[in-house]
């Protein structure tokens, strides 16, 4: 995989990529992603990340201050502002995270930061790192406590579930929140999610269940039987009963709410001569840029500084996708 960086100076804007940079979806927040990359190759990944990509030719890594420069850029546009630092890949995986809480924590508009994890990065002195530098909360990826169920479901025989059990009792005890998040996959770890439940109790955190979906690229585990909505979210009711335990929410005010969107400047339809300024994500893509946003070009077999003619296909969330004319 080729790893692109990218500052100011690339003229790749960090609006418009669903793989890097900001994405704003219309809500109180907005998801900050800084690094592309991770170590695990999950088996139900919804991006088909890690080492056995069968996907992805080009990981990115955002420069620190070019990234907190347009956040603040975004915020100011916003009103009051969750700060929730995702990935495609591993978030923890970024080497800038402390300075980037750091920085975000300076902007008094943002009233709350959180971050999704796999806790593989995570030690103990990393956690009262993230903790001085104002993170509020971690999302930490755990789907089973069987150790080799755990090796299996992480794509990795890296990955120790007694590491990250410690961990989690580590954030338990600081001030940043804890709260576990394990997708549910029917067929595979409905028993292990359970103990999940009642190891929320032990730790006093919060558990967010996650329904199993398949996407385009993501990974289909053949032992996984798909449920609908109506299925899953019944059987959380019936183990919230069984576990005396709230595994169903609904936004609050306070955590995340309906808020201002971006502008989008490009137009469904649009066409455009711009140039191609990287490789793209996928196999056949590009990445272009114009009027504050890149522009993911597919079937683009355009190198790096070639002028081409695109039409823009897609503008949901300020993610925008183009095909060559």
């Amino acid at each position: 995989m080729n790893i692109k960086k990218i500052d100011k100076q690339s003229g790749i804007p960090l609006i418009g990529n669903i793989a890097f940079g900001i994405v704003d979806r219309g809500s109180s927040c907005i998801q900050i992603r800084p690094i592309s990359l991770c170590n695990m190759s999950c088996i139900f990944c919804s991006t088909d990340a890690g080492p056995k990509t069968t996907t992805h030719k080009t990981g990115y890594i955002v420069d620190p201050d070019y990234l907190i420069q347009e956040v603040n850029n975004v915020v100011e546009i916003k009103e009051e502002v969750h700060a929730n630092i995702d990935s495609v890949g591993e978030p923890a995986s970024y080497e800038h995270l402390t300075y980037l809480i750091q920085e975000l924590k300076k902007n008094k508009k943002i009233y709350f930061i959180s971050m999704q994890s796999n806790g593989t990065y995570f030690t103990k002195e990393k956690i009262d790192e993230l903790e001085k530098a104002g993170l509020n909360r971690i999302h930490l990826s755990i789907h089973s406590t069987d150790p080799e169920q755990c090796k299996e479901l992480f794509g990795s025989q890296e990955y120790d579930i007694n590491q990250i059990l410690e961990v989690a009792r580590h954030i338990s005890k600081s001030k940043i929140e804890l709260m576990l998040a394990p997708v549910l996959l029917p067929n595979i770890n409905e028993e292990e999610v359970e103990k999940l439940v009642e190891l929320s109790k032990e730790l006093n955190c919060k558990i967010g269940i996650q329904k199993y979906e398949e996407y385009k690229f993501s990974r289909k585990p053949k032992k996984v039987k798909k449920e609908n909505y109506y299925k899953f979210y019944k059987r959380l009711e019936a183990w919230e009963k069984k576990h005396e335990v709230k595994l169903i929410y609904k936004h609050e005010r306070g955590e995340i709410y309906k808020g201002r969107s971006l502008e989008k400047p490009i137009e469904i339809g649009e066409r455009i001569n711009t140039t191609i300024l990287s490789d793209g994500w996928n196999e056949g893509q590009g990445i272009a840029a114009y009027k504050g946003r890149s522009i993911t070009v597919k079937d683009c077999k355009a190198q790096e500084g070639d002028k081409i003619n695109l039409k823009v296909l897609e503008n949901k969330s300020n993610i925008y996708l183009a095909k060559r004319v």
